[in-house]
């Protein structure tokens, strides 16, 4: 996928042209499926079945990035765009995931790539789809994704929870399958102590 830039208002932002799975809550409770067009810090750039007002508050859920607060900027026929609104702690963690989501997309942060270690806790429960659960062992671990040794192979595509994380079925092993995590580790809590 190629990436093209825009330049945002604000010195040093820049909007990331991205196709970023999710979903969005409205006041009121109103949940929906959406998808992003651009992400930067300030803006981000909604495809979605339904928009709320001008102003009114809403949360994006966005794949690999997490919760995004802010409100509605304006509105289009098929989406709206949000005016985000984080904290300084979280800004950073967003702005890291930003620089996450662009080198996946121009292909320089493949998952291979990520450092592999083999956790102190190894047995991990793999919850699939459709609500079973398989024990399983890990092989090893990445920030971005794990290698599982099950006997119940799910399907290559496949959104399971590992543990506790959210990931996507990428490929089959001998003895198991790798996934890749939906929202990854941050360097900062990654280690031989993580549980999953």
């Amino acid at each position: 996928m190629k990436l093209h830039f825009q330049p945002e208002p604000e010195a040093g932002l820049r909007a990331i042209q991205i196709r970023v799975g999710g979903r969005y809550l409205l006041p009121g409770g109103a949940e929906h499926v959406c998808e992003t067009r651009s992400l930067s810090l300030s803006t981000i750039e909604v495809r979605a079945p339904e928009s709320g007002l001008r102003g009114d508050p809403v949360t994006l859920y966005l794949d690999n990035v997490g919760p995004v607060t802010g409100v509605i900027q304006t509105i289009a026929p098929d989406g709206f765009t949000v005016a985000v609104e984080v904290g300084p702690e979280r800004r950073a963690r967003f702005a890291a995931r930003l620089d996450w989501l662009a080198a996946q997309a121009n292909g320089k942060a493949d998952q291979r790539s990520d450092p592999r270690i083999v956790p102190h806790t190894r047995s991990v429960e793999v919850r699939r789809a459709d609500g079973r659960v398989i024990p399983g062992t890990i092989i090893d671990l990445s920030m971005s994704g794990v290698a599982v040794a099950v006997t119940d192979l799910p399907p290559v595509g496949e959104t399971v929870t590992v543990g506790k994380r959210r990931a996507k079925v990428v490929r089959h092993l001998e003895n198991g399958f790798a996934v890749t995590f939906l929202l990854p580790f941050r360097p900062e809590t990654f280690g031989q102590h993580v549980v999953l």
